[in-house]
């Protein structure tokens, strides 16, 4: 009878050791994945404003594989490569500005304010002011804000200029947010080398 008994605290004992090591690890495995750092995960979008995070003081330069447009002078057409340079220095609900900085063919430079807005499915609408009462010249410029699964941000835009009535400019292109550190803000593409901050250095 006593060696019966000994068998039957044995197996208790040994099922209540593996009820405590299953249960202790599930629990583990969860905290585990919940403290995980937000700086390692993807960016999640904000419910009530999904695009907030993409614009914060933030800097959006051409990639090289945009930075063809076209310059348009009394019914010729020439070829011509644009970096453009957006600084984002606001943005509320929807709505931001900042100041654009371009070079047409490295040496013709201006330099624009600008106000634009985002709906919530992604639609852009921007306008771009001269910042002077000398001049009335406006340029439009129509696209989207795409945000991949990763989190990260991008433009595609179509900007149309017209100066004098009888010339212009016409460029499509993609808008990437740099960071100090990234490849496009130490060698800013279409410039011949210069960084960013050389790049806005000139205006």
């Amino acid at each position: 009878m006593s060696y019966k008994i000994l068998i039957s605290i044995v197996l208790l004992t040994l099922f209540s050791a593996t009820y405590a090591i299953d249960n202790s690890v599930a629990p583990h495995s969860i905290a585990a994945k919940s403290t995980t750092p937000a700086s390692s995960a993807p960016h999640k979008s904000n419910v009530t404003d999904p695009y907030q995070y993409c614009f914060n003081n933030s800097t959006w330069v051409v990639p090289p594989q945009t930075l063809l447009a076209y310059l348009y002078n009394t019914g010729v057409l020439t070829p011509a490569s644009d970096q453009t340079v957006w600084v984002i220095s606001s943005y509320d609900q929807g709505y931001f500005s900042g100041q654009s900085y371009t070079a047409i063919d490295v040496s013709t430079l201006s330099q624009k304010y600008f106000m634009g807005s985002v709906t919530s499915e992604g639609k852009v609408y921007i306008t771009f002011y001269s910042g002077t009462s000398s001049s009335t010249d406006l340029v439009s410029g129509v696209g989207s804000l795409n945000v991949k699964s990763s989190g990260q941000c991008s433009f595609i835009m179509q900007m149309n200029s017209a100066q004098t009535g009888v010339s212009g400019l016409a460029h499509w292109s993609y808008m990437i947010p740099v960071n100090p550190g990234d490849a496009y803000y130490n060698n800013l593409p279409g410039t011949g080398g210069m960084s960013v901050p050389q790049f806005l250095a000139q205006f």
